[in-house]
């Protein structure tokens, strides 16, 4: 079961200043900066309570401390981290809170020049306070495989730069020896991503089980034919009937059938048939908490790890990234990549996007679709979705109300332009692989796949070989934590030192955004 999860938000619909924070705080890179531009507007119990504060001041706000926390991952029997935090820690967050609303006042209204350079003069942060901002959102757990399958480790951690964060997080057992990790990258704003990280493994289980209806039917191998004419229901089963029914005499396996038809799926109900209840009610009491997931957007990366089948079929849909290490035989670590990033630096995509639009030359602009968006794939994002007149219709309400990315891209003619539908790879696992890196694009816009994998790896050596101290490898217990710290800790010429994170921690949202993005990690540690 999964507790609801408690996070400050900036209040949609709201006015005035409310408003205003919201737009500043929900600044994206993978949306078009032009629409930014023109709409800037002592017991534990009270120790507990007093972090949760802080954390809110932090930009890191939404983090609950309840028996089952969660912050934005979204799973069953995550542990807790912080509840019994020390004095130290909190002073060190208060602290941290201090500093940067001290920081806010010098850059708020200055130009970007102007504020790139008073952000290198600002003063650094100390390593006990870079600590308390990584270990806040931190998680470790193993996950059980049955009596005669290995375990699973998981490490999770989350760093926010936007405020609050909108990235999320979720875990989910499929089966006794299948699991599901996603990463839920959202921009222009929150709503689309925390869906994705509730309502998706519940529908991924759901389409498991549609597809097993299916393949007692037909058979092992899932393929259409000529005869295959029954209406198809309109649910996850039936999208999966309809996606078999596109491609006869195509072979489907089960789970990428599933992945695939969950995604489907779960986008149209985001942003067609909210739409679509939205225009039969005309309720305006209803219209954020149902077109809101649609307006915004999210990438979605989900991994489905198989201890007994030994392998890992990943579904991705954006920029988030799945990597594998894998041990070579003499000792090195090699990065192999299980997904492609959507965008239009992907030349299958864009050569996708040009054969599905033929004679716009504006379809992809300035690198982005449109001109606007930066992944190729997404969630929600309606905006390069629904029909012009459904825009026309709900749009300037949408935007009186603080959805600022309801607005028309320019040269919209023969939407839509932006799928959802996941691009899946399948990868048997071997006995020398031994982990997966599950994370959303801010860690890959800091370290590359080799530094990914080539850091994770001597953390794990450091662990095996019983090496303690407090070098940039072995002061971490956590991976992911690890992971984080020497993407923050890494310049653009790829030389690692800790003043880097020290200053990069120390710029306040949402002009952090400027310099970082919010890093969200899941590494699953195979054959524990």
């Amino acid at each position: 079961m999964v507790s609801d999860t408690l996070r400050k938000r900036p209040v949609v619909g709201a006015t005035g200043q409310q408003r205003a924070q919201s737009t500043d705080a929900g600044k994206s890179n993978k949306v078009d900066g032009d629409v930014g531009k023109k709409n800037e507007a002592g017991s534990k119990r009270s120790l507990t309570f007093a972090i949760g504060g802080v954390l809110t001041l932090l930009g890191v706000a939404g983090y609950t401390f309840m028996r089952q926390p969660r912050i934005d991952i979204h799973g069953p029997d995550i542990p807790s981290s912080t509840a019994t935090a020390s004095q130290t820690t909190l002073a060190a967050l208060e602290s941290v809170a201090t500093k940067r609303d001290d920081a806010r006042k010098r850059l708020d209204g200055l130009a970007s020049k102007a504020r790139r350079e008073e952000a290198k003069r600002l003063g650094l942060l100390t390593s006990d306070e870079v600590d308390a901002i990584l270990e806040a959102h931190e998680r470790s757990w193993y996950v059980s495989t049955g009596s005669d399958a290995p375990r699973l480790r998981v490490d999770t951690n989350q760093v926010s730069s936007n405020a609050p964060i909108e990235d999320y997080l979720a875990w989910s057992p499929l089966a006794s020896t299948q699991f599901m990790f996603g990463v839920f990258d959202g921009h222009a704003g929150y709503m689309c991503a925390e869906q994705l990280s509730t309502r998706l493994a519940p529908m991924l289980s759901e389409s498991l089980k549609a597809v097993d209806k299916l393949i007692a039917k037909d058979g092992d191998k899932l393929i259409a034919s000529d005869e295959d004419k029954d209406p198809a229901p309109t649910d996850v089963g039936g999208t999966a009937l309809k996606l078999r029914r596109e491609a006869p005499g195509i072979a489907w396996d089960r789970v990428p059938l599933a992945l695939t038809a969950t995604f489907v799926r779960m986008d149209h109900e985001l942003v067609t048939d909210s739409l679509a209840e939205f225009q039969r009610t005309r309720d305006a009491a209803t219209m954020d908490a149902l077109l809101g997931p649609a307006v915004s957007g999210s990438c979605g990366l989900v991994a489905v790890v198989d201890t007994e089948a030994n392998e890992v079929v990943v579904a991705n849909t954006g920029d988030s990234r799945a990597l594998l290490g894998v041990r070579l035989g003499d000792g090195r670590w090699k990065a192999v990549r299980l997904s492609e990033d959507q965008t239009a630096d992907n030349a299958n995509e864009t050569a996708r996007m040009t054969r599905e639009h033929p004679n716009e030359t504006s379809v992809i602009h300035r690198g982005r679709v449109l001109g606007g968006l930066m992944p190729t794939r997404a969630f929600g994002d309606c905006r390069y979705k629904w029909p012009l007149d459904a825009q026309r219709d709900l749009f300037p309400t949408l935007y009186e109300r603080g959805h600022r990315y309801a607005t028309t891209p320019p040269n919209y003619t023969t939407p839509p332009y932006v799928t959802a539908r996941p691009v899946i790879v399948r990868h048997k696992l071997g006995p020398n692989d031994k982990f997966v890196v599950v994370a959303t694009d801010g860690l890959y816009d800091q370290l590359s796949d080799d530094e990914v994998v080539g850091s994770l790896g001597q953390w794990y050596d450091a662990r095996s070989a019983g090496m303690e101290g407090n070098s940039l490898t072995t002061q971490d217990e956590n991976a992911a934590t690890h992971l984080v710290r020497a993407a923050l800790s890494t310049d653009r010429l790829g030389r690692r030192d800790d003043t880097v994170i020290r200053r990069l921690l120390a710029i306040p949202p949402p002009h952090s955004r400027r310099f970082r993005d919010d890093i969200s990690v899941q590494i699953i540690t195979l054959n524990q």
